[in-house]
């Protein structure tokens, strides 16, 4: 076999391979008596038709299983041969197959590119301010209030802000296919819808019917409607006014373990400073995670940043199925959403190669028990046994997933630990 390596980049490599001709006469010679014994010929018993008709009946079929076996074969151990790993399957390119000649034929593909970690301990990251203030907390007390609101229809009510609208509602995307949703409640002045929709509404009032049409910004969050102009159609069944309960410590029992309303007001400082207190551990891991990458510059083998894509495609289209929605039928400029997911692949990819090798150079490793932990915390967040999340896991063969996922953790673990971090006012 001869083998001719080619350097594209220090990830992308080819071979062109040459695989002697008495190797292949041999490998057909073999193919054609393997036919032999299966051949199925009127006239012939099974496993005596004469190999010259079987080399005529079944060419075509003999040659390709040679091509498939060999290229296969050989391939692989020319890779070995040059101390390569590929990610990926290969492409295979000029392939030469002639009769009493040597089968040739090239591939190209990626390999793990060369890490050097330059900088990752010491770095300098900020961690936001967690303290929180008597306005936030009157803030949480005040959402809680509107949350307990009771809903009181009222005969001839116009709606305005702050009132529920009940109707069945109809949009029309411009080219798009039209949604209805029935008895749907609308909040007018809610943040979830655009300001020219919660207009539009006010006013109206039950057994009326209301036409408009909202033009929808570029980054809108849903797909469907994004940069769309949309017909909406409400038929308009009733018109709730919102009536809050009083803040006092009746309110405040009426949550549950709280005697009095300043007891909930501490809860919530809690519950508050423990959200901040994990918000703010994220975005100063993650301001160590970009500091990172800036200081640790590496080519990122395209295969893995494509199947990162593909991963984050394949979630939104979980998503969106479980709205019920038709990812085929949806209006989605997928090519536009593939685009906008490469940039942030790309660190994806970069952050965890990174971090591979930083667990690699420290020796890190994760033990059984701590996979178990991790089984079990995350079970109880998704509502299951543990035993079947761990079965899950290994049917779907995530279990060495996982693994690297609590590697990576350790990694940035142990960078923040020996990081400079500013704490923000």
């Amino acid at each position: 076999m001869k083998v001719e390596l080619t350097d594209h980049s220090v990830v992308k490599k080819s071979l062109k391979i040459e695989v002697p001709a008495d190797i292949i006469d041999d490998e057909l010679k073999n193919t054609v008596r393997e036919y032999a014994k299966k051949a199925r010929i009127p006239g012939f018993r099974a496993g005596k038709v004469p190999l010259d008709l079987v080399r005529n009946r079944f060419r075509k079929e003999i040659r390709e299983d040679v091509r498939d076996r060999v290229v296969s074969r050989y391939y692989h151990e020319a890779t070995k041969e040059k101390g390569l790993q590929p990610l990926g399957e290969p492409t295979l390119e000029d392939l030469e197959f002639e009769d009493g000649k040597p089968l040739s034929f090239k591939t190209t593909f990626e390999i793990m590119p060369p890490i050097e970690l330059n900088e990752y301990k010491e770095l300098e990251g900020t961690r936001p301010s967690t303290t929180v203030d008597d306005e936030e907390i009157e803030k949480s007390l005040e959402e809680i209030r509107q949350a307990r609101a009771n809903l009181i229809a009222e005969e001839g009510r116009a709606a305005s802000t702050g009132d529920v609208v009940v109707g069945d509602l109809r949009g029309e995307p411009e080219d798009g296919e039209a949604f209805e949703k029935e008895r749907m409640m609308i909040e007018l002045g809610s943040a979830d819808s655009l300001p020219a929709f919660n207009d539009a509404l006010e006013g109206v009032k039950a057994k009326e019917t209301k036409e408009f049409t909202v033009q929808y910004p570029d980054d809108y969050g849903s797909e469907i409607v994004a940069g769309k102009s949309v017909k909406y159609k409400v038929v308009v069944h009733e018109v709730k006014r919102r009536e809050l309960p009083e803040l006092d410590d009746e309110f405040a029992k009426d949550l549950g373990d709280f005697e009095t309303l300043d007891a909930l007001r501490a809860r919530i400082r809690e519950d508050l400073e423990s959200r901040k207190t994990q918000q703010a551990d994220r975005e100063m891991r993650q301001s160590l995670m970009d500091k990172l990458l800036l200081a640790n510059p590496i080519v990122l083998p395209e295969v893995m940043v494509e199947a990162e894509v593909r991963q984050r495609l394949e979630e939104t289209v979980r998503q969106m199925m479980q709205q019920g929605m038709d990812p085929q039928s949806a209006e989605v400029d997928w090519a536009e959403m593939r685009k906008r997911m490469e940039e942030p692949a790309r660190m994806t990819v970069h952050g965890k190669l990174l971090l591979d090798e930083i667990a690699r150079q420290e020796t890190l490793e994760v033990s059984n028990d701590e996979m178990d932990q991790r089984i079990v915390r995350d079970a109880a967040q998704m509502g299951v046994e543990p035993e079947a999340a761990k079965d899950q896991l290994s049917q779907h063969g995530a279990m060495q997933a996982l693994k690297n996922q609590l590697l990576r953790e350790k990694s940035l673990d142990l960078i923040a630990s020996v990081a400079n971090i500013k704490n923000e006012e």
